[in-house]
């Protein structure tokens, strides 16, 4: 596709064919059009239709920083604008440049010799609160005198920009105080708050003046304008915002303190001005173009601030950021610039801001009394105590249970704060529990405590998790200390599904402390959030967005394997006195036949429950006549009666074989198959790293090499340095191998989810482990095939080591 550089002054952003005028070191006019832009530019198309990936975005990015790096002048400036220097400074000081590194060493040094009076030019407006910005992000990784003579520029650059408002409460190009556009007047409130951010006091005077503008310039409609006239894009997502960082600052309540189970108030003067201006953009969006005016990338820039800010995933049917990356990716100059450097660094923001991990998604509903939404800011808040602790970009999103349920997986934990009782029906309840049984955290608070919702959530999580009982958190439940021990607690109750806690209730009001930025009267609150994401990822780092959940192939499996004999299996999933079916409904055992099926031919036909409750199913051991493998797992101890073990016995007896799990590595189903073996007359033996199950050559058939390289999950990680290898244990009944016992977790393991401390292989590992065990349970009883004939090996050469034989007559080792 031909990519259209928009003709404007490159800091004249808000509207397309503006150009307005001035003096000083303002930048010229810059004309590229025809072939000129396909030649200097350096286009990159990409194949209409297809979907932009994480990877793609992350290229985009790492492109558009070299390109701007590469831009900088010796004296530490770009462009030939200290505004447009202080754009490209703010975008890379946000990206994450040190101020140890040269390019922002040297930036900042440039910047803070730069006089507003002479060198921002007629651009004043724009130039001064953008290095408020950009010095507000390195603010806090520098020390001593550097840091003190950072803030006391920024200090200066606030006053200067109070003084300079207009009566109305706008900004214009110079601050003089006499003009004012809505284009303008988003940054300095943008500067505010993000000195605000690391310690400076908002001037409530100043936003209560730019409040009564942007309350007075709103269309009917719900957007703005550059100043009066017809709504437009990138002013109407820029007003919105704005009205956002004003709302929470001058109306930090939203709904708290609670009053007899309900939220103080309903709808403000804000909150209705916002849900207009949303509305407008809903009706709206257009990734590919500014709607109704107004230059593009600008728009796109302005477009994620709002996204961000509101948390909406959508507006109206658009995925914004989806949308937008794909735009601005296929229109990526093979340079890494999007024309010029304010393009550049619009299009930069967008993307990196845009990606960034989703922590928590707020759970709305439909109804005439649905009561979602009633502490607005309550995420938002606590993402930004996030980002700060945590030092890193966190998202927060709004979901409905309309969309798809991969999509609720944007992030690791689904909330839902509730002041009234959703009117959901078998549909949502399906959603809700294939969230969970797909790796997913459900977060459910009774906003206000209220009273029907605390009657109401107990009867539904019987609805939706039948098998499991919602009961109170113990006191050493890692949730209370996952990362911060916890003393004060919130009254917690939780579904436990065998792996982990996949469902969280609170019957009481935690989300008006989130609301009102409560950290030094109730900081517990706010820790139990880092507690919370971290227990439901095990630690793991969250996935930029765009980042699909797939288990990625590992190339030490690549190869081709290999069945047996056998080309069918069938498997069954014993019942026992113990947590029998623990991390069934993880679907395990459908992803090793996916697998085995398509890679060796493989039939395997497995009886486990597959629905709802997952305590109803299984196979007694009385029952095994017509399976080929017993499977008996568990995180809780085994319990078998004398009956069931005989039962066992005869199986074995009759050829069956024996496949044991601890699911999540669990210690006490550990201890327990110790005593079974001991109640069964067998012996526990470690399979030496040169059996079959360990290097793939099982007679017949041909597996995996798991004798090293083999990766494990964050609880392994330290205790298995040094030892990259699977671990099998053999149950041998004198010199024969029964059943194969993995006293690390597997077939849970096989999904790209997570569970607090367990103890398994990382997906593609797992889920090779699986396979080869599977296969020498297809090698069973046949015989290797002979080799083929060749001449004899040199003397010196040593004959080649014998594959090991299949589970059925494997050696004691």
């Amino acid at each position: 596709m031909a990519y259209k550089v928009m003709v404007g002054s490159k800091l004249g952003w808000a509207r397309g064919n503006r150009l307005p005028t001035g003096k000083g070191c303002t930048m010229r006019r810059v004309l590229l059009v025809g072939l000129a832009v396909a030649v200097c530019v350096g286009v990159v198309s990409r194949h209409a239709g297809a979907k932009v990936t994480s990877d793609q975005v992350n290229s985009a990015i790492q492109k558009a920083r070299e390109y701007l790096i590469n831009q900088q002048k010796p004296n530490g400036a770009w462009g030939e604008h200290a505004g447009e220097s202080a754009l490209v400074f703010m975008t890379l000081a946000y990206m994450g440049e040190h101020p140890n590194r040269e390019v922002i060493s040297k930036a900042m040094d440039y910047l803070l010799k730069c006089d507003v009076e002479n060198d921002f030019g007629d651009r004043q407006g724009y130039g001064v609160p953008i290095r408020v910005m950009g010095l507000s992000y390195i603010h806090n990784k520098l020390l001593g005198e550097k840091r003190e003579l950072v803030r006391k520029q920024m200090l200066a650059d606030l006053l200067r920009i109070r003084v300079g408002q207009a009566a109305n409460g706008g900004w214009r190009y110079k601050l003089d105080a006499t003009d004012w556009d809505f284009s303008v007047s988003q940054w300095p409130i943008l500067a505010m708050r993000e000195a605000n951010l690391m310690g400076i006091e908002f001037p409530t005077d100043s936003l209560l003046k730019a409040r009564d503008l942007y309350y007075s310039k709103q269309n009917p409609d719900g957007g703005w304008n550059y100043q009066d006239g017809n709504s437009y894009g990138s002013m109407t997502a820029a007003g919105l915002a704005s009205v956002y960082i004003i709302a929470d600052v001058l109306e930090p309540a939203s709904g708290c303190p609670c009053k007899g189970g309900r939220s103080s108030s309903d709808t403000s003067e804000s909150d209705r001005r916002i849900d207009k201006a949303l509305d407008w953009l809903s009706k709206n969006f257009d990734a590919k173009t500014s709607p109704q005016g107004g230059q593009h990338l600008y728009w796109l820039y302005c477009v994620e601030r709002v996204g961000i800010a509101v948390g909406y995933k959508y507006f109206g049917t658009h995925d914004w950021f989806q949308e937008g990356a794909e735009v601005l990716v296929g229109r990526q100059g093979g340079n890494g610039s999007w024309g010029n450097l304010p393009d550049t660094c619009f299009s930069t923001l967008f993307l990196f801001k845009g990606r960034a991990p989703v922590l928590f998604q707020k759970l709305e509903f439909q109804g005439d009394e649905a009561k979602w939404n009633m502490h607005r800011r309550d995420l938002a808040n606590l993402t930004h105590y996030i980002e700060r602790i945590k030092e890193q970009m966190f998202q927060w999103q709004i979901v409905s249970l309309r969309a798809p349920v991969e999509e609720l997986h944007d992030a690791p934990i689904l909330y839902l704060t509730a002041e009234s009782v959703p009117k959901w029906g078998d549909e949502e309840k399906k959603k809700l529990r294939a969230f969970t049984d797909t790796g997913g955290t459900v977060l459910v608070e009774a906003s206000c405590g209220n009273a029907a919702v605390r009657r109401w959530f107990p009867q539904f999580a019987k609805e939706v998790w039948p098998e499991w009982t919602l009961s109170t958190l113990s006191a050493e439940h890692a949730v209370w200390q996952s990362v911060y021990p916890m003393t004060q607690k919130p009254a917690a109750m939780g579904v436990e599904d065998g792996v982990r806690t996949s469902v969280f209730f609170v019957p009481d009001d935690f989300s008006c402390s989130w609301q009102m930025k409560a950290y030094a009267l109730r900081k517990y609150l706010f820790d139990w959030g880092i507690n919370l994401y971290t227990y439901a990822t095990d630690g793991a780092p969250l996935r930029w967005k765009l980042a699909g959940r797939e288990v990625k192939p590992s190339d030490r499996y690549a190869g081709p394997i290999q069945a047996g004999g056998r080309k069918t299996l069938k498997i069954a999933r014993v019942k026992h006195g113990g947590d029998w079916s623990a991390g069934a409904n993880y679907g395990g055992f459908k992803r090793l036949v996916e697998h085995l099926k398509s890679k060796a031919g493989v039939a395997i036909e497995v009886t486990e429950p597959t629905a709802p409750p997952f305590t109803e199913g299984g196979v007694a051991p009385a029952d095994l006549a017509k399976y080929d493998v017993a499977y008996l797992a568990g995180t809780k101890a085994l319990g078998l009666s004398a009956e069931e073990r005989g039962a066992l016995k005869s199986f074995v007896a009759a050829g069956g074989a024996l496949w044991l799990e601890a699911v999540t590595g669990s210690v006490d189903f550990n201890q327990s198959v110790k005593q079974f073996a001991q109640d069964m007359g067998w012996e526990l033996k470690m399979l030496p790293a040169t059996h079959g199950l360990m290097t793939g050559r099982m007679d017949a058939a041909t597996g995996y090499n798991l004798t090293t390289g083999v990766e494990f999950r964050r609880a392994l990680r330290v205790s298995r340095l040094g030892r990259p290898n699977a671990e099998f244990v053999g149950l041998f009944e004198g010199n024969r191998l029964v059943g194969v016992y993995s006293p690390l977790d597997v077939l849970f393991s096989m999904n790209p989810y997570e569970a607090w401390s367990c103890k398994g292989y990382q997906p593609a590992d797992a889920q090779a482990v699986a396979t080869n065990v599977a296969l020498s349970l297809t090698a069973r009883g046949v015989a290797a095939p002979p080799p083929a004939e060749s001449p004899a090996p040199p003397s010196k050469t040593p004959a080649p080591e014998a594959p090991a034989p299949a589970l059925e007559a494997a050696p004691a080792g």
